[in-house]
């Protein structure tokens, strides 16, 4: 337990912020959770058992922790039960006018402690744009999915005072979790990786390859199989997650799927009783000569190096993007040092390489990776982050300027 840390709130109770609200009183905090759905409030309790249930047959929860969890998890009827705590998480829907509603909705009941919003895509200044909530007790978070099964949180700290930042990350590790600060750039290090890989994989599926194909020869390389993920993530929470990081980063990219739109309208699954869906292929429509096992290795392996180098232009430290890659995403190796040990000129040819296969899929360099080719750079210097990246940087906002 965390000294000022014993009550907590939870608002919004979807799959995300209940598994939230369940860890936070596993851990031993007394937990107030709320939905403003009454029928999702109503199976609060049912939810509580089943995901304790599913806990020891795995063998991840103790007899204490489920004494916890049935003591210290309580419903509150509105959102007046979190006025007087200590912490409280929201985690409703990806809107941003809902977020802020809520952020303003506590402020009115009287809640003045540390707030955190956990969020796919949004960056916190953008949450913070309309003065909803105080600058110096907001943190956005992002919990790794699902949340009673990984250890990594990425935070955000932003302008937040020094003593309330540091009391969020001693609860973050006080729950078992590795929280890791990164930039305040849209969809995090993870979900920046993710949704890249995400879209490419459909990309392939349009072009010809089989479901199981490709999740198949992710699992080869070491990779989470795309298809699989999907099931898990939901394809209207990939569009929404896509759409909100092409508005505020502009990477075209991450809605150049045709077949996204079409899935997130239906949410089909991927697979049905272990066994690709064939209605998909129904929606994929007519498909092209599939690009074979070697392009789906090397397009996949592309999105990840494309994805990562742009996150390094919107300001991230190359050894985070790398540590989150490895340690929170279960890539082999850190896509940065992958890149630095083929060469960006090499990386570009196979960019190249790749878009004259698969013209549609608009998987275009970021300008960083070109000028590091041309300048015979690398993201790594003497184990550190390459000083060339701080001037690119200086460079690009100097011309932005212009």
């Amino acid at each position: 337990m965390v000294e000022g840390m014993r009550d907590i709130g939870v608002v919004g109770l979807g799959v995300m912020g209940f598994d939230i609200a369940f860890l936070y009183a596993m851990r031993g905090y007394r937990t107030i959770a709320y939905d403003a759905s009454a029928a999702v409030m109503a199976s609060c309790t049912d939810r509580r058992e089943k995901i304790i249930e599913r806990l020891k047959r795995r063998g991840k929860i103790s007899d204490s922790e489920i004494e916890n969890v049935r003591d210290r998890l309580r419903a509150s009827p509105d959102l007046k039960g979190m006025a007087g705590l200590d912490f409280v998480t929201e985690a409703v829907s990806e809107v941003a006018k809902t977020k802020m509603s809520v952020y303003k909705a506590l402020r009115e009941i009287g809640f003045a402690g540390i707030l955190t919003t956990n969020t796919s895509s949004f960056p916190r200044h953008a949450l913070l744009a309309s003065g909803s909530y105080e600058r110096q007790k907001f943190a956005t978070t992002h919990f790794f999915n699902p949340v009673l099964y990984t250890q990594m949180v990425e935070l955000v700290k932003g302008d937040m005072e020094e003593i309330s930042f540091n009391s969020t990350l001693s609860f973050l590790k006080s729950l078992g979790r590795n929280p890791v600060e990164t930039r305040d750039i849209s969809g995090f290090v993870s979900n920046s990786i993710l949704m890249y890989y995400a879209v490419m994989a459909l990309h392939l599926l349009q072009r010809g390859d089989r479901i199981d194909e490709i999740d198949q020869t992710a699992k080869q390389m070491g990779l989470l199989p795309p298809f699989v993920s999907f099931d898990s993530w939901k394809p209207s929470i990939v569009e929404d997650v896509t759409q909100v990081m092409f508005q505020m980063r502009g990477d075209k990219f991450l809605r150049s799927s045709k077949l996204l739109p079409v899935l997130a309208q239906r949410n089909p699954g991927f697979y049905i009783e272990r066994k690709p869906n064939p209605e998909i292929y129904l929606w994929v429509g007519e498909r092209r000569h599939a690009p074979g096992e070697a392009t789906m290795k090397s397009a996949l392996k592309a999105s990840i190096h494309v994805a990562a180098a742009r996150i390094v232009e919107l300001g991230e430290d190359p050894a985070k993007v790398d540590f989150i890659s490895v340690e929170g995403l279960r890539i082999p190796q850190g896509p940065l040092r992958e890149m630095d040990r083929i060469g960006p000129a090499t990386v570009l040819e196979e960019l190249q390489r790749i878009s004259r296969e698969m013209p549609d899929s608009e998987l275009t360099p970021p300008r960083i990776l070109t000028a590091m080719a041309n300048e015979g750079q690398t993201f790594y210097k003497n184990n550190q982050a390459n000083p060339w990246l701080l001037s690119y940087s200086r460079r690009e906002s100097a011309d932005a300027c212009h």
